[in-house]
């Protein structure tokens, strides 16, 4: 029975441990966890909902109602005093008499209700928060795709150096068995000892390009992390084969993020610039007041009754002398929607210009990582033929060394560009995607 529960809790222990690694198979899976995790997705979903309560606030308050209550209690301490002639009451002519008029105590509520019935800019304020609302969405497409072009760079630059790590270890394995047989020959007395000394020394080069290759992976790995915000003690895996495939011809980038940005950023000045020219409109407000007081001798709240008050009117406010701060903000406007319509018309250019070069990019990628395939495959095969022609004794030791090398080197850029080639096709991709 303990040996049972032993084995399960080493069987949870591992499974625990298996369920902490991070596998992925694709590079959408990588761009769903930066969705849930990245912490420039979290900001941007903040800043989205920011803008909204801007926006509303907008809406509300384009009434600009108000409504302030007050309640006032007053002890008069000391209540004025008039001279009355005394004989009002009886008294002898000529003669006044002290009379102390008012109440000690006075108490009062009041209620100024108020609210626009016409106010031209903040009406027009509404508009500009719906545009300050659509730059922000552009802005977090921008950087949004920004941030999904640093994690397929981070993702392909894993790749090619897992795949350089493949090919660099077969290199070594085939660099042993190139230093047995020269230790061979050199014991039967055909190959010279230097031949011996550049096969190890090509060894040990082969051994500093891979550990150089595997810091060169957990580098990748830890910037991929950041990029995704996952935990850095976290083991993460990314399992692709190298698929050189077939030309996309018919993929094309689409994108218009940048004159999108631009296109809302004209619209945004342009209702500013709209809403500052209304600085001089009339604005019409309905207020009105409801009162009670309460006037007593004995103390505040003494039962006594309360007398009610209440009025309603319009006011009607015109901007008589202009107000330079306004008249100035009209001008900047002006300037800024001019800017706004050169940088829109450059962004459709950009834009444009953008698409092509992923295109051309791509295209260059495919065909440089399709002939160095082939220029890998024709080294290999003149290894093994210059191998097979050494151990004849027809080819020396250095011509040999030469050709391992060469395919080596254009293993390792066959895949390096296989990499590169669908990194630039992933980028056409995000710049298609992301809308």
């Amino acid at each position: 029975m303990r040996r049972i529960l032993i084995i399960f809790l080493i069987s949870c222990s591992l499974t625990a441990g298996a369920q902490s690694t991070l596998s992925f198979r694709s590079l959408n899976e990588v761009f769903v966890y930066a969705d849930a995790h990245s912490v420039t997705f979290k900001n941007a979903t903040q800043q989205v909902l920011m803008n909204k309560y801007q926006t509303l606030a907008a809406k509300l308050d384009r009434w600009k109602l108000k409504g302030d209550a007050n309640l006032t209690s007053t002890d008069n301490t000391k209540l004025g005093v008039t001279f009355i002639p005394a004989e009002i009451f009886g008294g002898p002519a000529g003669t006044y008499r002290q009379v102390t008029f008012g109440q000690q105590y006075v108490t009062s509520a009041n209620f100024a209700p108020q609210i626009d019935i016409l106010n031209p800019f903040s009406m027009a304020q509404v508009r500009t928060a719906r545009a300050s609302e659509q730059v922000t969405n552009a802005t977090n497409l921008l950087n949004k795709k920004s941030l999904y072009e640093s994690v397929a760079g981070a993702y392909y630059n894993i790749l090619s150096y897992q795949w350089q790590i493949k090919v660099t270890k077969n290199s070594l394995d085939n660099a042993d068995t190139l230093t047995a047989i020269m230790v061979n020959k050199q014991q039967e007395g055909i190959a010279r000892q230097q031949d011996v000394n550049n096969a190890k020394a090509n060894q040990l080069s082969i051994q500093d390009k891979l550990q150089q290759l595997e810091v060169n992976l957990e580098e990748q790995y830890s910037s991929l992390k950041l990029l995704c915000d996952m935990d850095p003690d976290t083991p993460i895996t990314i399992e692709e084969t190298a698929d050189q495939g077939n030309f996309d011809a018919s993929l094309t980038a689409t994108g218009y993020l940048t004159q999108l940005q631009s296109e809302w950023q004209l619209k945004y000045q342009e209702a500013d610039l709209r809403a500052n020219k209304r600085w001089f409109l009339p604005t019409v407000t309905l207020f009105s007041s409801l009162g009670w007081q309460q006037n007593t001798n004995n103390h505040p709240f003494d039962g006594s009754r309360w007398i009610n008050s209440s009025y309603v009117g319009v006011k009607v406010a015109i901007p008589i002398l202009p107000d330079v701060g306004k008249v100035a903000a009209v001008r900047y406007d002006r300037i800024n929607v001019a800017v706004a319509k050169n940088n829109f018309e450059h962004a459709a250019r950009q834009d444009s210009v953008n698409n092509q070069q992923l295109q051309l990019e791509y295209q260059k990628a495919f065909k440089s990582a399709r002939l160095a395939g082939e220029i890998a495959a024709l080294k290999e095969d003149s290894y093994y033929k210059n191998l097979n022609i050494y151990k004849e004794g027809i080819l020396s030791a250095t011509d040999l060394f030469t050709a391992f090398n060469d395919w080596l080197n254009n293993s390792l850029n066959a895949v390096s560009q296989q990499a590169n080639s669908d990194y630039a096709k992933s980028k056409i991709m995000i710049n298609n995607i992301v809308k």
